[in-house]
């Protein structure tokens, strides 16, 4: 899928159970294809908008059904067994983005992503610096304050993933 700023790949969903906990964690292939090392961010808050000024996981917009988990997720990439938060510019990483299911919570058969895209916009009429920002349903607000604001991310694509067991 081509995010503009990311082309990712969506290559499984899992149902885990570690030290006794069920996990749920989603899979993906991600390159950064811009200029600069990205961190890999954090998967927003369930709601309509979204911090417009966000990486990759703030792109995952909406998981349905919802699940349910006492803990945001966690995002990371993992390499050689080793966990880190940077997306490296022309590099494919293996990026896992894990839910900590409440104690009792089966997973759902099957989860479907909504995720958004990125944009190279200028960041106001006063700041004139052109950042990457999360792709917006209208336009970014550009008057001076409102720099910070919150926007309501345009949805590019969905994509529903089976949720397989896996034995960990």
């Amino acid at each position: 899928m081509d995010q503009t700023l990311f082309r990712t790949e969506f290559i499984k969903a899992v149902d885990k159970t570690e030290n006794g906990e069920r996990v749920v964690e989603l899979v993906l292939k991600v390159r950064n294809m811009g200029e600069e090392t990205k961190n890999v961010g954090v998967v927003p808050e369930p709601g309509p908008k979204v911090n417009r000024h966000g990486s990759f996981a703030t792109s995952l917009l909406k998981v349905t059904p919802p699940l349910k988990s006492g803990n945001p997720p966690e995002v990371y990439v993992l390499a050689y067994g080793v966990r880190s938060h940077q997306l490296q510019p022309g590099i494919t990483h293996t990026v896992v983005v894990r839910y900590d299911l409440e104690r009792g919570t089966a997973p759902p058969p099957e989860i479907t992503l909504d995720v958004g895209g990125f944009v190279l916009a200028t960041v106001s009429r006063r700041d004139q610096r052109e950042l990457w920002q999360v792709a917006p349903k209208k336009e970014l607000p550009q008057g001076a304050g409102q720099e910070d604001d919150p926007i309501e991310p345009a949805v590019i694509a969905q994509v529903t993933l089976p949720v397989r067991p896996e034995v960990a």
